[in-house]
């Protein structure tokens, strides 16, 4: 009985060790040509925001990981039954400029903003950065 279990804690303790030499691809860290960690920045999405009294919205991105003249597919999302779905005709292709910032702008009707409080989400995707936002209906001051 004594043999029968130091075999079987040896036999997990074998295993248990094995698995943990293997190489574990949970974490992609970037290198550059050299065998250096690149370090990068993260996107900003910034936007003034949109109110009854208004007609449009602009957010405006900076990609700090793009590069000039990427393209970027900009979409709204909307809550339906539930779930976070893009609105059919609101993907917009935007190209990044020179200063790696871009923007767009919806008017409300697109982005189905009707009543105080309607929230939508603009999500940015491209080959090389991305982004996301909320954007809220407010009462117009």
């Amino acid at each position: 009985m004594k043999t029968k279990i130091i075999i079987t804690l040896s036999l997990i303790f074998t295993i248990g060790l094995m698995m943990s030499c293997t190489d574990q691809p949970y974490f992609d860290i970037p290198y550059d040509e050299n065998g250096n960690v690149i370090i990068t920045q993260i996107s900003e999405v910034t936007s003034d925001g949109v109110t009854t009294a208004d007609d449009s919205f602009t957010i405006n991105c900076y990609f700090p990981n793009a590069k000039s003249g990427d393209t970027m597919t900009a979409t709204v999302l909307k809550r339906q039954d539930g779930d976070l779905l893009p609105l059919s005709g609101t993907e917009k292709q935007i190209t990044v400029g020179g200063d790696l910032k871009t923007s767009v702008t919806y008017t409300k009707a697109e982005a189905q903003l009707v009543n105080v409080g309607d929230a939508v989400t603009v999500v940015f995707a491209g080959a090389t950065d991305s982004g996301i936002i909320q954007i809220v209906l407010e009462a117009a001051p």
